[in-house]
Order: C-alpha cells, then sequence, then structure tokens
C-alpha cells in the first residue's frame, strides 16, 4: 500500500499506512479553516490527534500534528488508496 495525501489549501492530512504514521501538516501561509477541514476529513477517516503531544515544527516552518485511529483495530486506509485536493 502506498502513502496517501489529501491536500486542503497548504495543509496536507498524510497518511503512511506501513508504518502506521498518520498526521496533518501545515505548511507556512495555512489559514485555520483549512486545517479545521484537514482535521474533520482525518475524524470522518477514523483518525485524530494525540492530544498529548504537541505539534510538531519542521526545518521548512511548518507544523506536524500526529494523529492515531480512534479504534486501534482499524487501518481507515486499508481498503483504498487516495490522493486528492481541494483547493
Amino acid at each position: 500500500m502506498t502513502a496517501t495525501c489529501l491536500a486542503f489549501g497548504h495543509v496536507e492530512l498524510v497518511s503512511e499506512p506501513e508504518t502506521w504514521n498518520y498526521s496533518v501538516t501545515a505548511s507556512p501561509g495555512a489559514v485555520p479553516a483549512d486545517v479545521a477541514r484537514a482535521l474533520k476529513a482525518a475524524e470522518k477517516l477514523g483518525l485524530e490527534p494525540i492530544l498529548d503531544e504537541d505539534p510538531e515544527l519542521l526545518p521548512d516552518g511548518s507544523a506536524r500534528m500526529w494523529l492515531h485511529p480512534t479504534d486501534p483495530e482499524i487501518d481507515p486506509f486499508e481498503t483504498e488508496t487516495l490522493c486528492t485536493s481541494s483547493n
């Protein structure tokens, strides 16, 4: 299975199922509404932010928020590969 990417303006919802890495990354210039849309999409996919972990600041100025499945027994990206943009 390959990585998954959903783009919302300057915000990406990313999944790497092979390693169970799920995140929302906001690039410089991202607006709060796009972050909210990415988190709403994550929720629909059965993912939620890891609340006890602060966002990670990346060298390019982006901020990454790590996610985890709401039900650890289910991989929300198991059945299909998505890569779409809502720009």
